[in-house]
């Protein structure tokens, strides 16, 4: 027998040791995976808020474009200055704006950072199992 090696133990110890040793490698494993998904899904999530971007880019200044053929037809139909025709379509857009903020600000004081209906459900289940256990008990 080779005095380098140890004599080998056989038995519940083996058996006992392949187990924890199995166990370690699935967990390994199973991190891997985690780790090789959440890079996969967080590739996902940039390429499609730089597609987002990129298409809030080109909105905005086709939206730009388009404000400014709408005030130079205006001055070409109504015949107003210029100025006075950028003076109108600003004004709208202003007013628009200002609807949605008065909007967004309506809607962000009734937002509750408590979700109170869960909350609410709780409670009533935890009363249930108390009322429930305390009749069993008796």
């Amino acid at each position: 027998m080779d005095q380098t090696t140890p004599p080998r133990r056989s038995g519940i110890f083996d058996l006992f040791n392949g187990i924890v040793q199995d166990c370690k490698l699935l967990m390994q494993q199973e991190a891997q995976l985690l780790r090789d998904e959440v890079k996969l899904e967080a590739s996902k999530v940039g390429r499609a808020a730089s597609g987002f971007g990129i298409g809030a880019a080109l909105a905005g200044v086709g939206g730009l474009f388009l404000l400014l053929m709408l005030v130079h037809g205006l001055h070409e139909w109504i015949g107003w200055p210029l100025w006075a025709c950028y003076g109108l379509v600003g004004l709208i857009l202003a007013g628009i704006g200002l609807a949605f903020i008065v909007n967004a600000r309506a809607l962000a004081g009734s937002v509750s950072p408590m979700p109170r209906r869960t909350i609410f459900t709780i409670k009533e289940n935890v009363q249930w199992i108390k009322e429930n256990m305390t009749l069993r008990k008796t």
